[in-house]
């Protein structure tokens, strides 16, 4: 075959599970200044939920998310807990957030009707308070609210009224998605480099549109590196060779093209009170087939078979007998 740089485009589809349960506790607070507290059973591992839970409770409760603590990982403040895994954060803490907020939400409606001698259904929650609907003069604080509640209202929480939830699921949510690659190989050298990405993700109902895009790049990362360089290298006697980072290749800003685009769009599912479904996955599940798709299509169909594609494994499907690649900028 020719030397010399070709080119290629490799598409995969994919289907993941998300939402794991089996359930996932929320408590929220709100204390006479307004300020609300979400105790939670997530965990916070760099994936953004502490913000999107805030403006889970922030939504329901008519307040700033900054006017929102979020109290996870303390097991002597949050009793119980299943933690963050399988891309159920969201799905199940999310949701237990938001029904822990929708039931505060009612106790606030209610004690207010009694003190504006109003309707639950003619009131609306709003920063600092409740107020009648179109007519926001007539309005209580949440200081009012919480002391006709009685400080703790009805459950022995002095200071705030309060309310907790425990969301149980019964089916996993199924968010599906499509990489799109575009490489260009060395077959000299081997080395493979990634030009062009593309990852269109079904994510339900978006809560944040950045924490989405975020995690979709960081798994693009993950799954460049898990494509071409991370490697659990044996000898023949079974001894690891990539037992440290002297030896085993995680992926840098290098590695990862600067082009890339997202689509970040979906289908709210009926499975959940929010409508979202997993992203945590999305980024990496596709990264490794679409990879070697476009490989094998650089190398006309070469027998792409193995993952990470190591340069060593390039050179040998390149030099088959009979091989011929697609030069970079060729239709053919």
């Amino acid at each position: 075959m020719a030397a010399g740089p070709a080119g290629g485009v490799g598409l995969a589809a994919y289907v993941e599970k998300s939402g794991t349960g089996p359930w996932e506790y929320a408590r929220v607070e709100v204390d006479g200044s307004g300020r609300a507290v979400l105790r939670t059973g997530a965990a916070e591992l760099g994936q953004g939920i502490v913000t999107a839970l805030s403006q889970v409770v922030a939504d329901q409760l008519g307040l700033d998310p900054s006017d929102v603590r979020v109290i996870r990982g303390d097991t002597d403040l949050v009793p119980r807990g299943m933690g963050s895994w399988a891309s159920r954060s969201m799905v199940v803490a999310g949701s237990a957030a938001l029904e822990a907020a929708r039931r505060l939400r009612e106790q606030a409606l209610h004690v207010a009707a009694e003190l504006l001698e109003a309707a639950p259904g003619d009131l609306e929650v709003s920063a600092g308070g409740v107020a009648v609907r179109g007519a926001a003069a007539r309005r209580v604080s949440w200081s009012e609210i919480v002391a006709r509640a009685g400080g703790d209202g009805r459950d022995g929480q002095d200071g705030c009224l309060a309310a907790e939830h425990v969301f149980e699921i019964e089916h996993m949510t199924y968010p599906f998605g499509v990489h799109a690659a575009v490489v260009a190989v060395d077959v000299e050298t081997g080395r493979v480099e990634v030009l062009r990405y593309v990852i269109a993700h079904d994510a339900g109902r978006v809560i944040n549109p950045m924490i989405v895009e975020g995690q979709l790049l960081g798994g693009l990362g993950q799954g460049i590196g898990g494509a071409l360089l991370e490697e659990l290298a044996y000898d023949d006697r079974g001894q690891l060779l990539s037992g440290t980072f002297m030896d085993y290749l995680m992926p840098t800003a290098a590695e990862v093209p600067a082009d890339v685009r997202l689509v970040v769009d979906g289908v709210p599912t009926p499975l959940n009170p929010l409508g979202v479904k997993g992203v945590g996955e999305g980024g990496c599940t596709g990264a490794g087939a679409a990879v070697a798709n476009a490989v094998a299509d650089a190398l006309a169909g070469a027998a792409v078979d193995r993952l990470p594609l190591t340069p060593e494994a390039v050179r040998r499907w390149a030099a088959a007998p009979g091989q011929v690649s697609r030069k970079v900028g060729s239709s053919a």
